[in-house]
This record gives C-alpha cells, sequence and structure tokens, in this order.
C-alpha cells in the first residue's frame, strides 16, 4: 500500500512540474524575447552624414564617416579596414558595446571625438564621475593621462576626449560654431549620402595638399558608395582651390563627371566596377601659371 502511495505521489508531482514547464514555455511565447535596455535620448542629431557635420566644431579639421549598413562586402572590407586603422583600441576599451559589428554609423573626428551610432542601446562607460555641461550629464575618466568623456542622453552617443565632447555640447546649445557653418557652401554641392568620406580642411589641408611645397587647397572631401544605376562603385571628390588650379576631363576610370565653380570649388564623381582602382585614381587637376619678364 505505501508503494502504491508513493507511486502515485510521484506521478503526481511529476505532472504537476510537466505544468510548470508548460507554462513557463507559454508565458515566454507570449511575451517574446527580452529586448536590450534602451536608454534615454534628449536630443537627436539625425542620421545622415550632412546631418552630424551641423553639431561637429567648426576646429575639427579632420573627419571619417563610416556607414556599416552597407551590404555590398567588398565595399564594406573597405570601411571595417579604414576603421580599424583610424580607430583608438585604447579608448574603447573603456567603452562598451565596442564590438564594430553592432555599430551601425560612425564620426571619427580630430582631437579625439567619435559619434557612434547604436541605435537607442544603452552603453556603458568605466567612468570616474560625472559634471554636468550644458544640461547634459558628462560621464568622465581619466584614462592613461587624458580625461575621456561620454554622453549617452545624445544621438548619436558622443565620446571622446572631454575638450572635444564639451565642444559638441557647446554647439547643439548655439554656444559654438559648427562645421556646417564654416564649410556649408562646399558640402551643401556634394549631393546624396556617403558609405565611406574622408574630410580634411582648414590648415591641415593646406598642410598636406600642396604643389611644390605651395598649399593648393583649404577643403578636400572624398567618399564612397554604390551607384544603384549602373552596378559600379562611386567616388566624389570635392575640392576648394587656393589658386589657379581647376579639374579637367580624364578617361581612367569607366565614367567620370567633373564641374568647375568661379568660386574655387570643384567636384569630381568617379565610377567604376574596380574599386581599388578608383581609390588609387586622383581627378585630373590643372594649373595656370602667369610668368612675366623673360
Amino acid at each position: 500500500m505505501a508503494k502504491m502511495m508513493e507511486k502515485k505521489s510521484a506521478r503526481i508531482l511529476a505532472f504537476i512540474l510537466a505544468l510548470i514547464m508548460i507554462g513557463s514555455v507559454l508565458v515566454y511565447a507570449f511575451r517574446g524575447p527580452s529586448k536590450p535596455e534602451e536608454r534615454a535620448v534628449k536630443f537627436d542629431m539625425g542620421d545622415s552624414l550632412k546631418d552630424w557635420l551641423r553639431y561637429v566644431p567648426n576646429s575639427t579639421e579632420y573627419i571619417l564617416y563610416f556607414n556599416y549598413n552597407v551590404t555590398n562586402e567588398t565595399l564594406l572590407k573597405l570601411i571595417y579596414n579604414a576603421t580599424l586603422k583610424n580607430i583608438d583600441p585604447y579608448a574603447f576599451s573603456i567603452f562598451r558595446p565596442n564590438y564594430i559589428g553592432m555599430f551601425k554609423r560612425m564620426l571619427i573626428g580630430y582631437p579625439e571625438l567619435y559619434l557612434i551610432d547604436l541605435g537607442r542601446k544603452k552603453v556603458y562607460f568605466a567612468f570616474d564621475y560625472e559634471r554636468n555641461y550644458h544640461g547634459y550629464d558628462v560621464k568622465i575618466k581619466n584614462f592613461n593621462g587624458r580625461y575621456y568623456a561620454m554622453v549617452s542622453e545624445i544621438h548619436p552617443v558622443v565620446y571622446g576626449y572631454l575638450g572635444s565632447v564639451i565642444n559638441v555640447l557647446k554647439v547643439i546649445s548655439n554656444n559654438g560654431t559648427n562645421f556646417t557653418d564654416r564649410y556649408g557652401n562646399y558640402t551643401s554641392r556634394i549631393n546624396g549620402s556617403f558609405d565611406y568620406a574622408v574630410m580634411v580642411t582648414g590648415k591641415t589641408a593646406m598642410s598636406s595638399i600642396q604643389s611644390n611645397g605651395t598649399p593648393i587647397a583649404d577643403f578636400y572631401f572624398e567618399g564612397y558608395r554604390m551607384n544603384e544605376t549602373n552596378g559600379m562603385f562611386e567616388k566624389v571628390v570635392g575640392i576648394h582651390f587656393l589658386g589657379n588650379y581647376f579639374l579637367v576631363k580624364s578617361n581612367k576610370t569607366a565614367y567620370y563627371y567633373f564641374r568647375n565653380y568661379k568660386d574655387g570649388f570643384s567636384i569630381a564623381i568617379m565610377d567604376d566596377y574596380n574599386l581599388t582602382k578608383l581609390i588609387n585614381t586622383t581627378p585630373e587637376i590643372r594649373s595656370v601659371i602667369i610668368k612675366f619678364g623673360k
């Protein structure tokens, strides 16, 4: 009799456990998978390169932009390689998530400024203390003798040297001049969106873009994207020349278009099926040199 009761109790217990397990599965099914924790966003910069440039300080003379949503594997490889060459691994050792595969877009400005599009995902930063600047909570850490800062209340996340982060907050609060205020006359003539872009301006451009030791430009843009119409890779170059320089016709790529404006700004659009060839090809530049005397 005792054995029969034990068997009956065991069956009842097994039945109850089965019901609990089924109930747990049903609750999970109706609830759905858990979503990643989201952060509160007080200010949204937008989602395109041109949107973000309105909040980059005008003192930023070297900018890189990456779009990780690219479907073309060749172009995506270029973007990842360029990211790894320019990102500071030490700075991102105290930032989470730091896996590039989770990034949607990113802008790098110098000195050390990162605008990181992670959607509304929560971010983590191993900070020492927190201060409020221009209405935003800024997390700060002294790392390797430099002060890094992060603001998670903005989309995209603003991260980098403390001074660079504060300068972005000044622009947002209308207490600073932005990149578009200074160079919008040129960027407005560069149409469309880009997956990878480089911009060099001001003194940095003048020291790096020279002819026989003489600066020839104070603004340079180079951007890459896919031309969905012809299926080719597309490279766009915009230059503001200093002096008598201009672009001319070229047949180095499958497609080539250029235009020179009266204010010294020139733009070239080059298409080709070979991305490596496109990267290594520059627009055809000519100059007019006038000499007096014998």
